[in-house]
């Protein structure tokens, strides 16, 4: 219990911006390991009241497959959908409905799928983050290591427990990346010993990285498709 709440003391570092806690933090022998656990500790407990939420949400919605039903029926009997069947009677729109009713669950029960995923998604993302980040505050004469760069920017984690509040049903949150990267500007500063300017570059590059990445795939995805449809 006294190791949870110091990862959980620990984890408040990246919430109220405490540089102290960040500079603690470069110099502690295990700031990889406890890095990883607060990352993990955060996760979970996003992951925990995003799920509650999103079985809040699910239970409190009404049925997609009635609301479709009843848009159907309704469209069914307009003039135009009407003139439209009478001219070709093999004209159906059930398939449509079918096919909006599956997308509509599948988004509905998606939330919990993400839910379940968020430490793993989180952990995943500070580590790729985490080495963008070294490589960047190195060439930019950084001094930490590696296990100081993560040690200290998996505090910046700690601005993901506002989102904790989507435990409750639709509520939504803003600020969190803003309040992150200001988290990850400071353990880089901490960890490298860089001047103001060189830190907040370094903070910058992993997430224009990774946007490049994001968009290189996605052309390559899109490209894959058309050529897929091309020969088809």
């Amino acid at each position: 219990m006294e190791s949870l709440t110091y990862l959980f003391r620990l984890s408040t570092a990246g919430l109220f911006l405490d540089t102290d806690t960040f500079r603690s933090q470069r110099d502690n022998p295990a700031a990889l390991r406890d890095g990883f656990l607060v990352v993990l500790l955060v996760g979970i407990a996003v992951g925990v009241a995003s799920f509650i939420g999103s079985l809040l949400t699910v239970l409190s919605s009404p049925d997609p497959q009635a609301i479709f039903t009843i848009v159907q029926r309704e469209l069914e009997r307009t003039p135009f959908i009407t003139e439209l069947q009478r001219g070709n009677p093999a004209f159906d729109l059930t398939p449509i409905f079918t096919l909006l009713t599956q997308f509509a669950v599948f988004l509905r029960w998606g939330g919990l799928i993400d839910a379940v995923l968020t430490p793993f998604l989180y952990l995943l993302g500070w580590l790729i983050y985490g080495v963008i980040a070294h490589l960047a505050a190195r060439s930019l004469g950084g001094e930490g290591s590696l296990a100081q760069t993560l040690g200290c920017t998996a505090l910046a984690s700690g601005a993901n427990w506002l989102a904790v509040v989507q435990i409750v049903p639709f509520a939504q949150v803003a600020g969190t990346t803003i309040l992150g990267l200001i988290g990850c500007y400071l353990g880089l500063r901490a960890a490298h010993n860089l001047p103001a300017w060189r830190a907040f570059w370094a903070a910058l590059i992993g997430p224009m990285v990774l946007v490049v990445l994001l968009m290189l795939i996605g052309c390559g995805a899109l490209a894959v498709l058309v050529a897929i449809a091309q020969g088809s």
